[in-house]
């Protein structure tokens, strides 16, 4: 009985995560991702993401560029602190602007990523996502596979954040 329990806890864990997946950075950008719900309506994913952009973000009105009501939404904003490389003994934040189109169907919404231009102390850098790849095969530059590594991380994080809202799922900070 013990053994069932265990497998059932396992298989139903593994199904929750897989509903999410995992974003990668290429030379041409993050792939739009698909994320299915558990029988939600456009206009209830719409609702919820509207609840969790108001939640996440000091002015969601600043950031919200298109408002296609239960059917899209665009935000546009600078993710903080996206890769920070110790240069010289010190660290260096770098931001990352982005734009975040989410269109929402009956129980599944979809996300398109762009990805914009680095930030440093709030102003933008001729540097892009673009420039951590070499050109000739796509494989990551010497010495940035940290920014790599640090806006895959930021934005499947974004990514899990919107879906754990609207699943309704705690992220354990319920005080």
């Amino acid at each position: 009985m013990m053994k069932n329990l265990i497998l059932i806890a396992l298989f139903t864990s593994s199904v929750a995560f897989s509903q999410v997946p995992s974003l990668e950075l290429t030379p041409k950008g993050i792939e739009p991702a698909i994320i299915n719900t558990n029988m939600l309506t456009a206009s209830k994913l719409y609702e919820k993401t509207i609840n969790w952009l108001e939640k996440n973000y000091e002015n969601p009105d600043d950031v919200i560029v298109a408002n296609l009501e239960n059917k899209e939404l665009t935000i546009k904003a600078v993710e903080p602190k996206v890769w920070t490389p110790n240069r010289i003994g010190t660290d260096t934040n770098y931001d990352m602007e982005y734009t975040l189109k989410i269109e929402f169907k009956d129980s599944r919404y979809k996300i398109v990523y762009e990805l914009g231009n680095f930030e440093k102390n709030g102003v933008q850098l001729s540097t892009s996502y673009k420039d951590l790849f070499k050109k000739f095969d796509g494989s990551v530059k010497y010495n940035y596979d940290g920014a790599v590594a640090g806006i895959e991380k930021k934005f499947n994080e974004k990514t899990l954040s919107l879906y754990n809202f609207i699943m309704g799922i705690s992220n354990g900070e319920d005080w």
